[in-house]
């Protein structure tokens, strides 16, 4: 798995978010791992296709340093074509808490297709 994937951190006063922007490889895969160590409490993840749109329920697992997918699976099957979002909770004990180097991969989203996920968090 490869693909290309640019990663962004911005801070909003007490709320933060990861950028990913990927593209896809020929096999529709992407895979990458953050250069920051970041930690806190996932708020809400947000997807959007890109110009050139995924194919119909891509999926996306974000990783956190002990391989457990932060999305729980939420982040499957998402839609080709219209932005999406899930929201997982405001603070530790309701969205998922995590701690260092966080990993995206991308599967089934077909050859050099683009996309957009942000996970909001504090």
């Amino acid at each position: 798995m490869a693909g290309s994937v640019t990663i962004t951190y911005v801070t909003f006063d007490t709320v933060k978010y990861v950028q990913w922007a990927w593209t896809s490889d020929a096999s529709g895969d992407v895979s990458g791992t953050d250069t920051a160590t970041i930690s806190g409490a996932v708020l809400r993840w947000a997807t959007n296709p890109g110009s050139t749109a995924p194919d119909a329920n891509y999926d996306i697992v974000v990783n956190d340093d002990d391989g457990i997918d932060l999305a729980a699976g939420g982040l499957v099957n998402r839609h080709t074509s219209s932005s999406e979002q899930l929201l997982t909770g405001g603070d530790a004990k309701d969205g998922a808490a995590f701690m260092g180097k966080l990993s995206l991969v991308v599967s089934n989203a077909g050859n050099a297709k683009e996309g957009v996920l942000r996970m909001y968090y504090r």
